[in-house]
């Protein structure tokens, strides 16, 4: 399924390239925060976050896209007892959670001179890895998840070339058999180009 996957985002990747409308590629800082299932495996603020977006305009207020990000949650756990099968493991947890979301976007921009604020959804598949380290021994679970991502953001233009952003995304992966549901909402800054 991975080489699916990649085969999919380069295929996106040149397709944007050789379209004849104008494109936008951002780099963005992405701290977030878990909710429901994720944050009872690893609480709290993480400020480990990155994500890569390119957005094609196919008119001047809606954009189709791709994006990539690569989200951290750590958490230590002191003084619990760790059950695993037979196993009843006592001692200091570092629990991690990482989330690679990809993405296809669609964004309608509200244009207002030099800001443009916007609404959008992504679909997708998020990739979910939980690792549970205790001692010498770790633990290990990761899946592949349908994710859904709705978005709120605004565009600053600083030049004719040179974009801000700040943005507010909520990732959601409904439960997979045994597997938890995923859901956290990140807040992003980051520079693009066009």
């Amino acid at each position: 399924m991975k080489k699916y996957i990649i085969t999919t985002i380069l295929s996106f990747i040149v397709l944007i390239g050789t379209a004849q409308h104008y494109t936008e590629v951002f780099m963005s800082y992405l701290p977030a925060v878990p909710l429901g299932k994720t944050a009872d495996f690893t609480p709290g603020f993480s400020p480990r976050g990155v994500d890569f977006e390119a957005n094609h305009f196919l008119n001047d207020d809606i954009s189709i896209g791709f994006n990539v990000a690569w989200t951290i949650f750590r958490n230590k756990v002191s003084g619990e007892i760790f059950e695993y099968q037979d196993l009843d493991i006592y001692g200091t947890q570092f629990r991690y959670q990482n989330m690679v979301p990809l993405n296809v976007n669609f964004k309608k921009y509200f244009i207002n001179g030099d800001h443009s604020p916007y609404v959008g959804i992504g679909l997708g598949t998020q990739y979910v890895e939980m690792r549970n380290d205790l001692g010498v021994f770790s633990f290990t679970d990761d899946k592949w998840l349908f994710n859904l991502a709705p978005e709120v953001g605004l565009l600053y233009d600083l030049s004719g070339s040179t974009i801000v952003t700040i943005k507010a995304k909520y990732n959601y992966s409904p439960k997979a058999g045994d597997f938890p549901s995923v859901s956290y909402l990140s807040f992003g800054i980051g520079i693009g180009i066009n």
